[in-house]
């Protein structure tokens, strides 16, 4: 009993059931497919019958849809009452000289034969009482036509001329080649399928029409080079693709059938609208070597398919046998034979014995993935800085970021002095730069990028601040040589583990705010004192900008503006203050430009943060206020160089008498002029209508007493002129798109309206 247990091929042995599995397999498989293979045979000639049919079937209906559209654009231009008419005019035009309707039938024609889709060579009108023909290049005599320009043995000149139709309205013609045969040059036109037509009401007037044959066969074909047909209901041939003419059969009655003659499948498909016939011919050798070649190929594939399924069982069954016979060896000459079966499969219970007492004896499978992980660590410290949750399966994670462990942060902002071919690239290598300084050091480092340009270092057991400044001066003397960049950096205390993370990043972001205005990079430690801030500008001279720029004087308005900057400058202000001064500037100059209604002569440039944010000069903030300034004091002297005398009396008047009540009337009567012109008057000078202007100039003077808080909305109402506050309100937002509430708490929490539209 022992030996036949050992035998290598014993029959509950791994590999005599692998073969005897892959056997049964392989045996089910080949039987499917050779009951495939005989069931589906039978269906091949039905389904290439099928295929033939269908493909005829798209044929005929693509030339019945090309044949109805075809019909249905002539029938289209004899209900044009135009069209009837001009051919009225051209079929006596040798009696009334009416040549001037020549051009629009052309243009009509050619509306008809230019459309590609139509696949058309020329449409042609006879007028065959008159004996001449017109179409796309002019007119000609019915005889030049078809003997020199449109010439055909099938279609002679005098075989138009006994062309009647009598009760017909459109016959399709056989196909024929046609030439064109001048003096000089002859040259094929192809095979042409004529479509004729009458063009009612008159019964002496016809159309041809001249279909290419080929082009519609190549669009309307299955693109094979089979013998294709097309019959009338006559059982006349229109249109043959091959030059012999073929023995068709019997032709039914029925709609759609197929037939073998001789050698041949004739496969027939009637048309629904025309009658015609369309016949396929597909040579029988070829259906029948299409069945035997698929039948040698489908018998090869399948004796192929089981040799190699035999070979390729073997092969896996050897594979999956012998490692598994070493490891039983292996394990043999370990620990002795082991008592018991897990499985029938003599292999399996082997294994099963004793991987069960190497799993009893090998419990120590751990790893401290969490703190070699350093990509996890970040994504914990980010969300704890930007205050996102984190997924719950997660929350041991962030658990375990809380530790009591003190820690210094280090945060870099970095600047671009001119725009940058790859910002992408440059910030990736100054930010490892920065950590390959910092990773010398003792401590544990956790590098978070809160923004695209800023760096937050954490630093855990770092040490003393000195030893981190020490760093940083490195840091800035490695800089020095870079002219494209500089960085603004915050450095922390060494806080206790008890400051929460997001607290320090806070801190450091309102250091950032403390840079001072130059291209260097600079070292942050701590705020200045509160009293050094009170030379905060945030252009609090708001009248004395607005009255310099309504006088014009750009010397005055250019030297103020220095002033200030320079005063900025004496003071040490921050970056933050001239970015404040330069937002507040250009706020004054664009409510200066509102009032005066210079909008459409002058374009105020966007005073957002980010335009300031990579100036580092205050020469740069002077050419830019500058070039703000300019423009408008240009526009003012414009407007004041032509200012008409009736235009300053109403604008002086209006700018007085704005509380009051007032209107187009009692201005025109002061000046003795009447309401109409006045209107007119003053809209072609000031480009705004009289009662827009009104309305804007009251809601200038209103936003600036919103900004008095001890007023009402009520009496500010009153004070510019509107008895209703209800209509106040309407005409507030209409103009600048906020009510006067929320324009009010929008300059109160110091923002900027959301849209301002008024002066």
């Amino acid at each position: 009993m022992r030996r036949r247990t050992d035998f290598k091929f014993a029959f509950n042995a791994l590999f005599v059931k692998l073969m005897l599995s892959f056997l049964s397999v392989i045996l089910l498989l080949a039987s499917f497919n050779l009951f495939s293979h005989l069931y589906l045979s039978k269906k091949v000639y039905q389904e290439m019958v099928r295929q033939n049919e269908l493909g005829l079937k798209q044929t005929a209906l693509s030339y019945e849809n090309h044949f109805r559209l075809t019909q249905n654009i002539i029938l289209t231009l004899n209900r044009s009452h135009t069209w009837t008419a001009n051919l009225g005019l051209l079929s006596q035009v040798r009696e009334n000289r009416r040549y001037d309707v020549v051009r629009e039938v052309k243009s009509d024609l050619a509306n008809v034969y230019s459309n590609p889709f139509l696949h058309i060579e020329n449409f042609i009108l006879y007028f065959k009482e008159a004996d001449y023909v017109f179409e796309k290049d002019g007119t000609s005599s019915m005889n030049d036509m078809f003997s020199k320009y449109y010439a055909s043995k099938e279609y002679p000149p005098d075989y138009w001329s006994r062309q009647t139709m009598g009760n017909q309205y459109m016959r399709v013609l056989p196909a024929a080649n046609f030439r064109e045969s001048t003096m000089n040059s002859s040259r094929p036109l192809g095979s042409l399928l004529p479509l004729v037509t009458q063009v009612l009401p008159y019964k002496e007037v016809y159309g041809i029409v001249m279909l290419n044959a080929r082009e519609l066969q190549t669009a309307y074909g299955d693109g094979s080079s089979n013998p294709f047909y097309i019959l009338d209901a006559d059982g006349v041939m229109l249109f043959s693709t091959s030059a012999d003419r073929p023995a068709l059969g019997h032709i039914s009655g029925s709609i759609s059938y197929h037939e073998q003659v001789g050698d041949q499948y004739y496969f027939y498909q009637k048309g629904g609208q025309t009658g015609f016939t369309y016949v396929q011919v597909t040579p029988a050798a070829a259906v029948a070597s299409g069945m035997r070649q698929m039948q040698l190929l489908l018998a090869a594939l399948l004796t192929a398919a089981v040799l190699t399924s035999i070979l390729f069982s073997l092969f896996f069954s050897y594979r999956l046998n012998r490692p598994l016979q070493r490891l039983i060896a292996a394990l043999e000459r370990k620990s002795g034979t082991g008592a018991g079966k897990l499985s029938s499969v003599k292999e399996f219970a082997i294994i099963g014995d004793r991987m069960s007492r190497i799993l009893e004896t090998n419990q120590f499978i751990q790893t401290d993935l969490e703190h070699k992980n350093s990509l996890v660590r970040q994504y914990a410290y980010s969300h704890k800085i930007k205050n996102i949750p984190l997924n719950p399966n997660l929350l041991d994670l962030e658990d375990a970021q809380a530790e009591d462990r003190p820690y210094a942060a280090v945060l870099f902002k970095l600047s671009f002095k001119q725009p940058s071919q790859s910002p992408e690239k440059d910030t990736l290598m100054l930010w490892q730069l920065i950590q390959h300084l910092f990773l010398g050091s003792e401590g544990d480092l956790v590098a978070v990028q809160p923004e695209q340009n800023q760096l937050l270092l954490l630093l855990f057991q770092c040490g003393p601040q000195s030893a981190i400044l020490q760093t940083l001066q490195t840091l800035k003397e490695l800089l020095e040589v870079e002219p494209a960049f500089y960085l603004t950096i915050a450095v922390s205390p060494v806080y206790s583990g008890e400051t929460l993370i997001t607290g320090a990043y806070g801190i450091l972001s309102s250091l950032l705010k403390e840079r001072r205005l130059n291209e260097e990079t600079q070292v942050i430690v701590e705020p200045r004192a509160s009293s050094a801030r009170s030379f905060h500008v945030k252009v609090t001279h708001g009248e004395e900008l607005s009255g310099l720029l309504l006088s014009g004087n750009e010397e005055a308005v250019l030297g103020w503006l220095a002033r200030q900057l320079e005063q900025l400058n004496q003071k040490d202000a921050a970056a933050e203050d001239f970015r404040a001064f330069a937002a507040g500037a250009v706020e004054q100059a664009g409510k200066t430009v509102m009032k005066l209604g210079l909008e459409e002569a002058v374009l105020i440039q966007p005073a957002l943060k980010e335009n300031f944010e990579s100036f580092y000069s205050t020469g740069q903030y002077k050419e830019w206020l500058h070039a703000m300034v300019r423009p408008i004091l240009a526009a003012m002297r414009a407007k004041s160089e032509t200012r008409d005398p009736v235009l300053a009396y109403m604008l002086d008047y209006l700018d007085k008498h704005y509380g009051e009540n007032i209107n187009l009337n009692l201005v025109a009567d002061k000046l003795n002029l009447s309401p109409g012109y006045l209107s007119t008057f003053f809209k072609e000078k000031q480009g705004i209508n009289f009662s827009d202007y009104l309305n804007n100039l009251r809601i200038g003077h209103a936003k600036e007493l919103l900004m008095n808080l001890d007023l009402r909305i009520q009496e500010i109402a009153l004070q510019v002129g509107y008895l209703n506050v209800n209509s106040f309100i309407r005409m507030f937002k209409r103009a600048s798109g906020l009510t006067p509430g929320e324009y009010r708490k929008s300059h109160a929490s110091g923002g900027l309206p959301a849209a301002e539209d008024g002066p």
